[in-house]
């Protein structure tokens, strides 16, 4: 999709595109104040924004088999993820929700996350 834009490959007709590249965390955080007219913006965001803006029906980056991944420098299991330190793009980002679904004891820059919080 940003591609086809990005090169002129695709005709937009009369429409002009102004490419803004910021990380999803601030896209997310731009779409609560509906500061551009279309915007790429985490799937967990979303929830918050509905009122702002519609989903289109192509351009996604989560699905099966397909999205947020843990990686680390040393072998870990699933069940040392309570004990690492996990960097994440953003508490917006579906990456975070993702992580917190599938383990919601974890530590983000100091501050941990449980299950009730």
């Amino acid at each position: 999709m940003f591609y086809g834009l990005a090169t002129h490959k695709l005709d937009t007709g009369s429409l002009n595109f102004t490419h803004v590249l910021k990380d999803i965390q601030t896209l997310n955080e731009e779409a609560f104040r509906g500061t551009y007219d279309v915007t790429a913006v985490s799937f967990h965001a979303y929830a918050y924004i509905a009122d702002k803006y519609l989903l289109l029906p192509h351009g996604a980056s989560i699905g099966d088999n397909y999205g947020p991944i843990l990686v680390s420098r040393e072998p870990a299991k699933a069940a040392d993820i309570s004990t690492l330190k996990i960097a994440v793009p953003g508490t917006l980002t579906s990456a975070f929700l993702a992580l917190r679904i599938f383990n919601a004891d974890f530590q983000v820059r100091g501050r941990t996350f449980r299950q009730d919080n």
